[in-house]
C-alpha cells in the first residue's frame, strides 16, 4: 500500500471515531486544490465560543474556517515556505477580514462573496503552529479537498497532487 493510501485510511479512521460517516473516495477524481493566504485566530481569546457549525471553539484542536467547503470536511494543508503539512477539518466560516481601499485589513462579518477577502482559510492556533505560521501570521497555503459535486461522496484531502 502506498503513503496516499495509508493516509487515506488513518484519516477515514479519525472521522470514523468522531462518529462521522465516511464513504471510500472514487480514485478516479482526482482532488480539488485550491492556493492563498490563510490566517490563524490569534491569541486564543475565541476558546468557548460557539463554531459556524454549533460546536465549541477550542483553539487546540485541528480546525479551519473556509466560506465555502462542508462542515467536517477534511483537507491537508501545506504551508508553501516550508512544506510542513497538517490534516484540518473545517468546522467554522471565514476568514472574514477585508483589505480597505486604502489599503489597511479590517474586520468585517459578512459572508458575501463580492467582498475583497484576505485569504481562503483562518486556522485554529494548533493549526498553525504545526504549520509554522504563527509568527508571520499570513500565509501562502496550498489546500486539497475531494469536491463531492464531482461525483464522490468522499470529502477528504489525498497527499497525492
Amino acid at each position: 500500500m502506498s503513503l496516499a493510501e495509508w493516509t487515506i485510511i488513518f484519516a477515514m479512521y479519525s472521522q470514523l471515531a468522531a462518529g462521522a460517516e465516511v464513504d471510500w473516495p472514487d480514485p478516479e477524481v482526482p482532488p480539488t486544490q485550491e492556493t492563498g493566504l490563510a490566517s490563524w485566530y490569534g491569541d486564543g481569546s475565541w476558546h468557548g465560543d460557539i463554531t459556524a457549525n454549533g460546536e465549541t471553539f477550542d483553539p487546540y484542536d485541528y480546525t479551519c474556517a473556509h466560506r465555502s467547503l462542508p462542515f467536517n470536511t477534511m483537507i491537508l494543508i501545506e504551508n508553501r515556505a516550508n512544506r510542513r503539512r497538517v490534516w484540518c477539518r473545517i468546522n467554522d466560516r471565514g476568514p472574514y477580514g477585508i483589505t480597505t481601499e486604502d489599503g489597511t485589513w479590517d474586520y468585517v462579518v459578512s459572508s458575501s462573496p463580492d467582498k475583497n477577502w484576505r485569504g481562503i482559510l483562518d486556522m485554529s492556533i494548533a493549526t498553525a503552529e504545526a504549520l509554522g505560521t504563527t509568527e508571520v501570521g499570513l500565509q501562502s497555503v496550498h489546500i486539497r479537498y475531494w469536491d463531492r459535486s464531482l461525483g464522490s461522496s468522499f470529502h477528504l484531502a489525498s497527499l497525492n497532487p
